[in-house]
């Protein structure tokens, strides 16, 4: 096989590698995207640097995006509609909420054979302090353009975070080992996941939780998003490689 066959096979395989992977990165909730794709890629066997600060930041931006859309008052991504009702319900903060809430289900993924891992806990920790480290930095939007506008640089903000998070490839996030512990009992890690992201967003409705016209636009875009800007990398990668083996 002459070098271009080769390079137009391995170009045609990540094209199917991605379509494959687009399937599994469906999601209603940040946690629930992020396990999906991790299905689909992998985990790494080891955290290096690297992908310790990568996760480390886009623990941050997520923290940034929850937080935009907190002070917009037109609804919370679908996760944190748990989280806000528990905040409401317990005087506490946000991030302290999802500390709560993500112990929980850490506690039965465990309870169910699947124990977390150190980079799962920390991720948990990150994403709790990033929130309540930008709440009082950000104030209300009195306007509804600068609302919507929160809206907008909310999902940018938590699309951007979650991508950086998957490029960290670490293990470990409560809605993954859940997913994990059904499919040890035969159950679709898809659907189980599935159901899993629905029961908490009901929950978090039937709770009191802060839902609004925002909720729905995370839920609609989320993963169009991540999607796009996945196939945007595939295809500049093909096309680095490409560029790099004809000059070769």
């Amino acid at each position: 096989m002459s070098t271009m066959e080769r390079l137009s096979a391995s170009v045609e395989y990540k094209k199917i590698a991605a379509r494959e992977s687009a399937e599994w990165f469906v999601g209603i909730s940040r946690h629930g995207i992020v396990a999906a794709e991790r299905t689909a890629k992998g985990p790494r066997a080891r955290a290096t640097f690297r992908s310790v600060m990568s996760q480390t930041a886009g623990s941050i931006l997520i923290g940034l995006g929850v937080s935009l859309f907190v002070h917009s008052q037109l609804g919370v991504p679908a996760y944190d509609v748990m989280l806000t009702a528990l905040r409401d319900r317990f005087d506490i903060t946000l991030g302290q909420a999802s500390w709560l809430f993500t112990g929980v289900l850490f506690l039965v993924a465990t309870i169910l054979g699947r124990r977390p891992r150190i980079s799962g806990l920390v991720y948990m920790l990150a994403n709790g302090l990033a929130v309540d480290l930008w709440m009082p930095l950000i104030r209300d939007p009195e306007a509804m353009t600068a609302r919507v506008l929160f809206v907008l640089l909310g999902t940018t903000a938590i699309a951007s975070g979650v991508a950086l998070v998957v490029n960290a490839g670490l293990t470990g996030g409560a809605i993954e080992l859940l997913s994990k512990a059904a499919e040890d009992r035969g159950v679709d890690p898809f659907k189980a996941r599935r159901a899993l992201e629905l029961w908490i967003v009901v929950g978090g409705v039937l709770l009191g939780g802060d839902i609004g016209v925002a909720t729905a636009v995370f839920v609609l875009t989320m993963s169009p998003i991540l999607k796009a800007g996945q196939q945007a990398l595939i295809d500049h990668r093909a096309g680095r490689d490409a560029r790099l083996s004809a000059a070769s």
